[in-house]
């Protein structure tokens, strides 16, 4: 359902590499362990200053489809359900956070945080 990218592909004007550590797994059960990266600056990321910083986890979806809805915690930000698909996601997480990705109307993948090395 999903992939994680390799260190030395970049995102948003970041390598992969500064954002997590290459001990990055996601568990059968959407558990995320490994190292997640402090960054600061992440322009490219949002134009919010309070997103420019903080922990982010990049990954691919491999299911494909025509909307997509991302929620946090069980709820959806704004501007965040019914968006058009794109298979190429960056989450802003914090260590309480469980994220679900769903594909048309159908979960893929919850992920939770409680395991990360926060780095």
């Amino acid at each position: 359902m999903m992939t994680l990218y390799s260190g030395g592909q970049s995102l948003l004007g970041k390598r992969v590499s500064s954002l997590v550590g290459n001990d990055l797994k996601v568990l059968a059960d959407g558990s995320v362990v490994g190292t997640i990266k402090k960054v600061t600056g992440y322009t490219q990321f949002s134009s919010k200053k309070e997103e420019q910083s903080g922990y982010y986890f990049p990954f691919k979806l491999t299911k494909t489809g025509t909307t997509m809805t991302l929620k946090k915690n069980g709820v959806a930000g704004e501007g965040k359900e019914d968006m058009a698909f794109d298979p190429e996601i960056i989450l802003r997480v914090s260590r309480g956070d469980a994220f679900t990705v769903e594909v048309d109307d159908s979960p893929v993948v919850t992920f939770n945080f409680k395991n990360v090395t926060w780095a």
